[in-house]
């Protein structure tokens, strides 16, 4: 039996709506539908009673679907077992990252290496020393994160994006747009924003004094020698806002991350390595990684 079908099957039915099943699936509806007919053919007996757009389960199809969610379950478990036996084995990573948190992704990603390779070497390495080029050049950095613009020059090193261009605002609760969904940064005009410190990689630097300069608002900068670690704590405090290339997840207390519509020029978090570096294990990295994050995106849209 083709798994495919069977996968498409149950999130035809678990959705109720070839359409809602075909976004999750990447498909268009039209060769959702052809493929599901001609699945309910292959079988002799209609797997669904259609009423309009909705879906639902016949007694055939209520019939299959216990038994196609642990085939499918099965026969993803197998591909995994099958996939690890032929696995790189990592021995040592040195991975830089911009800004105070984990790029997305990244965290569960490690922690999965450690269960498997518990012998790996993790450096975990900030942006006050390198910056991306230098970084990689220099040999003492493998892989590099950091969010980038569209026209980024990556000075020979390959670049691959990792999550989408949503760009966040950071505010104190007290302030009047703390209680909105989203923020315009038109409606920013007149703030004062905290600047990401100097550092040897200005990334997020950039992007937020590009965005500003070119919004057409009138701002005021908020420049400290306050540690990267702790600059986000001065925006409980009042000393300005606080314009983000991807969202927060250990907020400062008191605080809010919304996300800001309308700037000039998103960025995309990607991350960057050397394609001739000798250490296999950046190579094994930039095969790995981006299929994890496909991966988990599967389960996330089903």
């Amino acid at each position: 039996m083709d798994f495919e079908r069977l996968a498409e099957f149950a999130a035809v039915a678990k959705y109720g709506s070839i359409k809602k099943a075909a976004q999750a699936l990447g498909l268009s509806s039209a060769t959702l539908c052809t493929r599901l007919l001609r699945f309910e053919e292959h079988l002799g007996t209609p797997l669904f009673l259609r009423s309009g757009q909705i879906l639902r389960l016949t007694a055939a199809g209520e019939h299959l679907l216990p038994g196609a969610a642990e085939i499918l379950t099965d026969y993803r478990r197998v591909v995994q077992e099958v996939r690890s036996t032929s696995a790189h084995y990592y021995h040592r990573l040195r991975i830089a990252i911009t800004g105070s948190n984990m790029p997305l992704y990244l965290g569960p990603f490690l922690d999965q290496l450690n269960l498997t390779y518990p012998d790996i070497q993790l450096d975990l390495l900030d942006d006050s020393r390198w910056g991306i080029g230098e970084g990689i050049q220099s040999g003492e950095v493998d892989i590099y994160f950091a969010p980038v613009m569209s026209d980024f020059d990556c000075r020979g090193l390959a670049k691959h994006s990792i999550s989408f261009s949503t760009q966040y605002i950071i505010l104190p609760k007290t302030h009047p747009l703390a209680e909105r969904t989203m923020v315009s940064i038109r409606e920013l005009d007149g703030e004062q924003f905290l600047l990401y410190p100097k550092t040897a990689e200005p990334a997020i630097r950039e992007f937020q004094l590009r965005n500003l300069n070119a919004s057409g608002i009138r701002y005021t900068a908020y420049e400290s020698n306050t540690s990267v670690v702790f600059y986000k704590l001065l925006i409980p405090v009042g000393k300005g806002l606080l314009l983000r290339p991807s969202s927060m997840m250990d907020l400062p207390p008191n605080c809010v991350c919304l996300p800001i519509t309308d700037l000039p020029y998103p960025a995309t978090t990607c991350f960057f390595y050397d394609k001739s570096n000798p250490n296999p294990d950046v190579t094994a990295f930039s095969r790995d990684f981006p299929e994890y994050v496909k991966e988990v995106h599967s389960h996330e849209h089903h």
